[in-house]
């Protein structure tokens, strides 16, 4: 299966954008030690890179499976919604695992709750979200208006 030129261009976009700002995020974590405000631990590097590559996965399953169903009602198949639910709950349950272990992990290696590689290993599921918002208030892509009843 082929991605469509748009939804190529938008899960590229978002892939590279979650990068950078995985990029940011240890950055700044970087920065937030040297200045004393937090313990740096290597492991949230490692989580971020993971959370990362978690949300980045789950964003690349959304938009196979919208590619799907958009080929599918193209060929007189079931609706395009149908086909984008259907996989809506395993990409949660996917983050949601992630999310358990980004807790648990740490707690494991190093017998204690350490919030710091949590929040560095949950942050990046905020990442497209925020992605997506930057790259629609630059104008690159449009919002497409919410549009009521049947597909025509």
């Amino acid at each position: 299966m082929k991605l469509d030129a748009d939804v190529s261009k938008l899960v590229k976009t978002v892939s590279i954008g979650c990068f950078v700002m995985c990029a940011v995020e240890i950055l700044i974590a970087a920065i937030l030690r040297i200045a004393g405000l937090i313990h740096f631990y290597a492991l949230m590097i490692i989580f971020a890179v993971l959370g990362t590559a978690v949300v980045v996965g789950c964003f690349f399953w959304m938009a196979s499976s919208l590619q799907k169903s958009l080929d599918a009602a193209e060929n007189g198949g079931a609706k395009v919604s149908r086909g984008v639910q259907a996989g809506y709950n395993k990409r949660r349950i996917a983050q949601a695992l992630w999310m358990v272990a980004a807790i648990f992990v740490p707690q494991v290696i190093y017998g204690k709750f350490v919030p710091n590689i949590t929040i560095s290993g949950i942050l990046p599921l905020l990442f497209p979200a925020m992605v997506i918002y930057v790259v629609q208030l630059t104008g690159r892509f449009k919002k497409v208006p919410d549009v009521k009843g049947g597909e025509t």
